[in-house]
């Protein structure tokens, strides 16, 4: 079994409407605990803003082979 990575800073949060909601989302289709969905949420966020910053683009490819330009306002 794989060892959880310790805790280094606990955090409470407010959440909005539709953050809760997309969190009840995630947690229904993933089954995963909501402490895990915000830990991926923001090592996924800093990754974008780091790629975004540094000139990139996000882009989505779908199973046929196109692609989407996805605009993010950070």
């Amino acid at each position: 079994m794989a060892e959880r990575p310790a805790v280094v800073e606990r955090v409470n949060v407010a959440l909005i409407a539709e953050a809760a909601a997309a969190l009840g989302e995630l947690q229904a289709r993933t089954g995963l605990k909501k402490v895990d969905l915000v830990n991926r949420a923001l090592l996924v966020y800093e990754f974008i803003d780091a790629e975004l910053r540094a000139g990139n683009n996000v882009v989505l490819r779908d199973p046929d082979g196109r692609d989407q330009l996805v605009k993010i306002f950070l």
